[in-house]
């Protein structure tokens, strides 16, 4: 049986609260959020330090203690949790990347003292492994190469199991790559006009991933925070595999090709078919070109 939302909390003024706002992906939702709020979700954003708060957030340092959560639903009445918060470090360490288990096991269980029935968990296209010469699905087998992908998919069955054993509805958000929190564009900017290394396959192109700007993401959160069902993994991205190397030219950033003959990691993709029936309204189909202006608009914003 699914719980509800407990009886004493107040009404919603706003609609999700959100984990991890610090985070280059929060940091970036932020900027999206205050330049298009008709298409947010209305977040209060958490924060582990009191110097980063601002309007619309809260504190909370340790998700092992419940207690911050559970006044600030009290107080506002959210009724989606939001659980972009994770670990940082090296993606190879098995010891680092466990806290992507730990964190949102204690999110999942703060969430429900404070009386939250629904959350929307950031896992990662990384849970599936390398190019297998098609789209991923979400039926697919998992098949992760390295800490961080097996630490994503160990939370996703933890989110499996706590959905089952609670009766609530948890969604594992596999996300593709965001444009501006990325590796390529989250680190070329930094460069001073440098050139950057890309790989460059045998037939002469670059890799090519699927990408979502920070503003169709912002869109899409809002849509999936207000469904009335949702699946309990769904890929995250654009309908349109973009070539990175558009997307430099599109940024202005200037490359140099740097030879590669490994193909298992030129083309991986995500099938987003599933995403857009739930968000038959939003635009997924976006350019290398449209991708960056969203990120141009978001950085031009902070």
């Amino acid at each position: 049986m699914r719980r509800t939302l407990s009886t004493g909390a107040a009404m919603p003024d706003h609609r999700a609260a959100y984990l991890g706002a610090s985070g280059r992906i929060g940091g970036l939702l932020r900027v999206a959020e205050r330049l298009f709020p008709e298409d947010a979700p209305g977040c209060l954003w958490q924060y582990r330090a009191a110097d980063w708060c601002t309007e619309n957030s809260f504190l909370w340092p340790d998700f092992r203690d419940p207690a911050p959560l559970v006044a600030v639903r009290s107080q506002h009445g959210f009724d989606c949790i939001l659980i972009f918060s994770g670990a940082s470090g090296d993606k190879d360490d098995p010891d680092s990347m466990r806290a992507h288990v730990t964190t949102v096991d204690h999110a999942i269980t703060a969430g429900l003292r404070a009386g939250v029935s629904r959350f929307l968990v950031a896992s990662s296209s990384a849970v599936y492994g390398p190019d297998r010469g098609k789209p991923f699905r979400e039926e697919d087998l998992l098949a992760p190469i390295n800490a961080y992908g097996h630490a994503k998919a160990e939370m996703e069955e933890l989110c499996t199991r706590r959905a089952a054993m609670e009766g609530i509805e948890i969604c594992a958000l596999r996300i593709g790559n965001v444009a501006g929190a990325d590796m390529l564009l989250g680190n070329a900017r930094s460069r001073a006009g440098a050139s950057l290394p890309l790989d460059i396959f045998p037939d002469g192109h670059s890799p090519e991933r699927s990408y979502i700007g920070p503003v169709t993401l912002l869109r899409v959160l809002r849509a999936l925070s207000t469904l009335q069902s949702l699946p309990p993994v769904l890929n995250l991205a654009g309908a349109r595999p973009v070539a990175m190397s558009d997307l430099l030219d599109a940024a202005g950033v200037p490359w140099t090709a740097r030879p590669r003959t490994d193909a298992g990691h030129q083309k991986i993709s995500l099938a987003t078919s599933r995403l857009a029936r739930l968000c038959p309204e939003i635009e997924l189909k976006a350019s290398a070109q449209e991708i960056v202006a969203e990120w141009n608009a978001v950085r031009a914003g902070t």
